[in-house]
């Protein structure tokens, strides 16, 4: 058979065929190219958002599944408005995955995580907040990374502030307060890293020139001052204080104002404006702004512990800085003394350590203020503030120049990181680069100019706190040598102090100055903030008389009935706590072996032969 196919195909080889003709060169002459076929054409753009969609594709294939579950679920609680469960999922369940996996890195992009939450622009811009809060607290945040968060904290006051009525969105407090908080540090990183120009690169001189308004001062004050407006919290503050009506209320503050979100939003932003303002310098301005906020621990926003320390230490502060040291103490007092009575139920809450850094700093400032004005308002404070700075605080105690670092170090250590309203010059070449490297380095009016401490906000207003400091050096001494006579001659007392005559009468009356103060008067806290008389901080007054000095002290002794007081009300209410605590309950096995013992004690009873009458119900005898 297969010689029979072989010879049918030699025949039919052999016919007189032209195969070249038949075949053609199907294949063979390479005639065949691509050029006719069309490729696809791909733009750059789409090719780059491929690439983007397979990147987050493999990143969201990274994300743990626990993660991804954390996410719906919190994104489910923030759609149903449901507070307690956006709470936990906020304080905790955040947290607790940043320990475990974001410690050292970025959460994923929102972008990432979109298909997640069907793309909710709200939860995403959210979401964008609590992602950019942790760059600035873990990680450092590059150029990008501070703009895109401006970019995303306009993207959600715009939302809140210019939809149509009010938005139907429910957050905790405490959140609340942090977007506040850390839209107002993130503003003030920028402004510090901003003013640094030698540190820049090139890309970053040329982003900087075309940066316009990020983060400038008048967009962080407008959202501010909207929030306050829109929510009419100052409204809200004067009729809850003049006792109106629920229904009152509500028709003067309005549909915003009625709602939690903005109510909160607008307080919150009045302590936000405050900060603002001492950020700036403004120390008159920031109390004018909070003149209706109460400081007192009465308010419903002590819930939030952070907002509540941070309101006292700002106020102090500003009394720092104007000189009114007695109402400075007494605001770090009343707050030192309530984180002293609740720090031990704030142990386990994230903000501890926030919260513990400002009483420190706080410390300080007392230590100054009472190195300033000395007093005896509250010892316990007064100790731990010795315990804590006790070489700066006894340096400070004796005055003269060896003070000066002590005050210096201190008031660095406590001061806010002040910052500069204008940013320098970024859309002048010239000018930055002659801040970059001035051509007369040998000048003197050059390095005056671009000196680190004249740049420099925080030096700036150290230099103003220390010239106070300054003029009232010599007071401590004299009015250590004042105390120990009740009348001195103004030759003896000037031989003391190795000065002539002119100069201790001007020293004394340095000292007769400082012993006076504009404070507010015990009773009086209804008022402003700025309100005040002029009262004596000192209990040390003199005369002078013909050379003569009369010295005349008043003695105030330890108010020991407040003290008794305050701890007799603090162990009646141990006692009422302990008494409407209900008993423990014994455990089963005790409660068995109880049984037993008593079952084997009735026995053995039982068996004893009876000595005596019957028992009675009270435990006796009855004698037969």
């Amino acid at each position: 058979m297969a010689q029979q196919r072989m010879a049918l195909w030699e025949a039919d080889i052999d016919e007189d065929v032209d195969l070249q003709f038949a075949i053609g060169n199907y294949g063979q002459s390479g005639h065949f190219e691509d050029a006719h076929i069309q490729q696809p054409q791909i733009d750059e753009a789409t090719l780059l958002a491929m690439q983007q969609h397979m990147a987050q594709q493999a990143a969201f294939s990274q994300i743990p599944d626990v993660v991804k579950a954390f996410i719906v679920h919190f994104h489910q609680a923030v759609l149903d408005n449901n507070l307690a469960e956006i709470t936990v999922a906020y304080e905790s369940g955040w947290n607790k995955y940043t320990e475990k996996f974001y410690s050292r890195t970025e959460w994923p992009e929102a972008e990432v995580i979109a298909p997640l939450v069907n793309d909710d622009p709200v939860f995403l811009i959210l979401y964008r907040e609590l992602y950019y809060r942790h760059v600035y607290s873990r990680l450092q945040p590059n150029i990008d990374d501070r703009f895109h968060s401006y970019e995303n904290s306009c993207e959600l006051f715009n939302y809140l502030l210019n939809s149509e009525g009010p938005v139907a969105l429910e957050l905790p407090e405490q959140w609340l307060w942090d977007i506040i908080d850390e839209f107002i540090y993130q503003f003030q990183v920028f402004c510090t890293w901003r003013s640094k120009v030698k540190s820049k690169t090139e890309d970053e001189l040329m982003v900087l020139a075309e940066g316009g308004q990020v983060w400038s001062s008048y967009s962080v004050l407008n959202v501010l001052y909207s929030l306050i407006q829109k929510s009419r919290i100052n409204e809200y503050i004067l009729a809850q204080q003049e006792g109106k009506s629920p229904e009152q209320i509500a028709e003067i503050v309005g549909e915003y104002g009625q709602r939690p979100l903005y109510r909160n939003l607008g307080y919150f932003s009045l302590i936000g404006l405050l900060r603002v303002h001492v950020l700036l310098g403004d120390f008159t301005l920031a109390l004018k702004v909070i003149e209706n906020v109460e400081l007192n621990q009465k308010s419903p926003y002590t819930r939030v512990t952070a907002c509540h320390v941070a309101t006292y230490y700002y106020v102090g502060f500003c009394y720092l800085m104007l000189h009114r040291y007695p109402d400075a103490i007494r605001t770090f007092v009343n707050i030192l003394n309530f984180i002293m009575r609740m720090r031990q139920y704030h142990t386990r809450s994230y903000q501890y350590d926030q919260i513990s850094k400002t009483a420190d700093r706080m410390y300080a400032l007392f230590a100054i203020c009472n190195a300033l004005s000395p007093s005896r308002l509250d010892d316990n404070v007064a100790n731990t503030s010795k315990e804590r700075f006790g070489e700066q605080f006894a340096k400070m105690a004796r005055g003269g120049p060896d003070s000066l670092p002590a005050f210096e170090e201190l008031f660095l250590y406590a001061c806010p990181k002040f910052i500069s309203a204008n940013p320098p010059p970024y859309e002048d070449p010239a000018a930055i680069a002659l801040l970059i490297s001035p051509p007369t380095p040998n000048d003197s009016l050059a390095q005056a100019i671009t000196s680190p401490n004249v740049l420099d906000p925080t030096h700036r207003h150290l230099n103003l706190f220390l010239a106070d400091v300054v003029a009232q050096a010599p007071v401590p001494t004299l009015r250590s040598f004042l105390r120990l006579y009740t009348s001195l001659g103004a030759a003896k007392l000037a031989n003391f102090l190795d000065v002539d005559e002119e100069e201790i009468v001007q020293e004394m009356m340095l000292l007769k100055q400082s012993s006076k103060s504009v404070g507010k008067v015990p009773g009086s806290e209804k008022g402003s903030h700025l309100d005040g008389e002029t009262i004596a901080t000192s209990d040390l007054n003199f005369v002078i008389a013909e050379n003569m000095v009369h010295i005349a002290e008043s003695t105030i002794g330890r108010r020991y009935a407040g003290w008794f007081i305050k701890n007799t009300e603090r162990t009646m209410r141990i006692y009422d706590d302990l008494k409407n605590m209900p008993l423990p309950q014994p455990s089963k096995n005790a409660t068995t072996s109880t049984t037993a013992n008593s079952a084997s004690a009735n026995d053995t009873q039982s068996k004893a032969p009876r000595i005596g009458g019957q028992k009675v119900a009270w435990g006796g005898v009855k004698v037969a």
